[in-house]
């Protein structure tokens, strides 16, 4: 009898291992085309990593490109390849095995690729690279909407010394991957308690624009310093096949500084390219989540149709569809009973028709349970709600501190932003739920507008609570004039259940150096004379600069000052060579970049 259980029990777990190795692996990380350091480093901790992956940490391998690798697993089972191409070019081949045809494999198959080189643009655009291969420039231009720019240099060389400057890759805004979120590269980031440095300083990376931002997404951009955001210098770009996703970059993560920003960048990566990729096991999506009635007047009806969608690999089974809790009998289904298991595919669908009648004027609750093979969700409660006329029955209702749906941000001298608060208010009686709040990229000037902050959603407000964003206009740009963006927000509240709120503001012309003293923390400038500028520490710490660049309005460096700020009190910057114009001053420090724009009259 026991050996017979023995047997059996080894049998079981032979089966459940089978199948869990049919789920396994689902993501391959190619590691032979790139230093192994920044491998390690910048892609491969965090992959593995529960912390930042959960999902993804248990089903990732990691392979060479190579004919033996390919020969050992079919690519196109796997859900998401990732190409580390280092300094190598698109269409590298090891062996048989070509970079360019895993892609397009991965392609026709309708699964997901996460490219990063440093020279796949250089090699296939730029006549200095010496390769300029046709089918790789349609490849890159076709299939990832690339419209090549220039190489960007970011260090020059005096005499036998390579002198590095910093520089910042910005998340666009609104995009689920970039998230606005600033990267510090070529610099440290300081966090308070240590200084985080990136893993490879850059000579030069490629930038390019996008041929149409609505079909190929523009997801990060090289800019100066932080409030400037040009449209024409993307190094990172997604877009969609059919259900294949692709992300492409030009600079590696291994160029920012900080595990915050390298890790969770490419989770959002991750995260967004297996969005087109079922869930493991059954699993489903209900409609409506929350069944609300609202105010009905008692001894009156009203009906609600709830849609289950299967969505998972394996079939959706659904068992049960009943009440769990339903005081005084006023909720019924009144269709889509379960008498008997009923099967779904995946993309099939269900439905079953909620009835509300209520006896008093109250308000009641109640709960249908939902019992599935669902994968970790067996039983599912869906709430149901439903008020008795005649009393205030609210539900989530919001208000914004702009009532009129209109921020105007006024006139904002240029290369400056302003922030202006909008304050989101939950004054109904139940939690308002706000699905989607983001940056429409398919209006106007909308890469004027963004968050300086990161949002995920959905947001949760509950009754009488609010939620503070805080929306940025840049001023960033040459052109003056007026310019319109707008939010577009979803919710369940029951008076702006989906709308957008207007953005405005004008770009006047660029800040300059009075004779009068201005403070930009502990650093104070002087206009001393028209062609010099002076500026005072006026304390030692952390936030002192260690670096000063002079640009011009093309973003060249005109002049580069190296500080001591521990033994400079006063720092005087002589202008005497510089022609009339606008200069942008910029100041490096342990902290960051620090900006501010001067005029010089002769």
């Amino acid at each position: 009898m026991k050996k017979g259980l023995v047997l059996l029990l080894v049998s079981i777990l032979a089966i459940t291992f089978r199948n869990l190795s049919a789920e396994q692996p689902k993501y391959i990380l190619f590691d032979n085309l790139e230093q192994k350091n920044f491998v390690d480093s910048a892609y491969w901790i965090y992959l593995t990593d529960p912390t930042y992956m959960p999902d993804i940490a248990p089903y990732v391998v990691r392979e060479p490109f190579n004919d033996a690798t390919l020969q050992k697993y079919k690519l196109t089972d796997f859900d998401v390849a990732i190409f580390l191409l280092g300094d190598n070019k698109l269409n590298t081949k090891v062996g048989n095995a070509s970079v360019l045809n895993a892609i397009r494999q991965m392609i026709a198959a309708g699964k997901n690729c996460l490219i990063i080189g440093r020279n796949v643009l250089y090699y296939a655009f730029n006549p200095q690279g010496g390769d300029l291969n046709p089918e790789v420039q349609k490849f890159l231009s076709d299939t990832l909407g690339i419209e090549y720019l220039t190489r960007v240099f970011v260090s020059r060389q005096s005499g036998n010394e390579i002198q590095y400057w910093s520089f910042n890759v910005r998340g666009a805004f609104g995009d689920p991957v970039g998230q606005s979120i600033i990267k510090w590269c070529n610099m440290g980031f300081n966090t308070g308690q240590e200084v985080w440095w990136p893993l490879a300083i850059y000579l030069a990376f490629d930038v390019f624009k996008s041929k149409d931002p609505t079909k190929f997404h523009p997801v990060d951009h090289f800019i100066r310093k932080n409030n400037d955001y040009p449209n024409d210098t993307i190094v990172g770009i997604r877009t969609e096949w059919g259900t294949a996703r692709l992300c492409f970059w030009s600079i590696g993560f291994e160029a920012f500084a900080g595990d915050i920003p390298r890790g969770y960048q490419l989770a959002r990566a991750m995260t967004w390219l297996k969005g087109n990729i079922a869930p493991d096991g059954a699993a489903y999506d209900i409609d409506p989540n929350i069944v609300d009635f609202g105010e009905i007047q008692p001894g009156k009806s009203d009906t609600i149709q709830v849609t289950i969608t299967s969505t998972g690999k394996l079939n959706l089974v659904i068992e049960e569809i009943d009440f769990w809790e339903n005081p005084d009998d006023v909720f019924e289904i009144i269709s889509g009973k379960i008498t008997k298991p009923v099967t779904l595919k995946r993309g099939e669908k269900y439905t079953f028709t909620v009835k509300f009648t209520p006896k008093e004027k109250i308000a009641y609750k109640g709960s249908i349970s939902i019992k599935t093979n669902a994968l970790n969700n067996e039983y599912y409660y869906l709430e149901v709600w439903g008020y008795g006329g005649g009393i205030e029955a609210k539900g989530p209702i919001l208000e914004t501190n702009f009532p009129e749906n209109k921020i105007d941000f006024g006139k904002v001298k240029k290369p400056t932003s302003k922030i202006i608060e909008l304050v989101l208010k939950n004054v109904g009686d139940k939690t308002l739920e706000i699905s989607e709040f983001e940056i429409d990229t398919t209006y106007q000037d909308h890469q004027r507008f963004d968050f300086a902050q990161v949002l995920q959603t959905p947001i949760y407000i509950e009754p009488n609570d609010s939620f503070k964003v805080k929306v940025r206009f840049s001023a960033a740009t040459q052109e003056e004039r007026v310019y319109y963006g707008r939010i577009k927000v979803t919710t369940n509240a029951k008076n702006n259940s989906s709308f957008y709120i207007e953005l405005q503001g004008e770009v006047e012309g660029f800040v300059s150096v009075e004779e009068k003293q201005f403070s930009s923390n502990n650093l104070a400038f002087y206009n001393e004379i028209e062609q010099a500028i002076e500026i005072k520490i006026s304390q030692i710490s952390n936030s002192l600069p260690r670096v000063i660049n002079i640009y011009n309005r093309l973003g060249e460096i005109v002049q580069r000052i190296s500080i001591d700020p521990y033994s400079a009190e006063t720092i005087k910057i002589n202008c005497k060579e510089l022609p009339s114009g606008v200069y942008h001053l910029v100041i490096e420090s342990l902290q960051g970049l620090n900006s501010q724009s001067i005029l010089i009259i002769k």
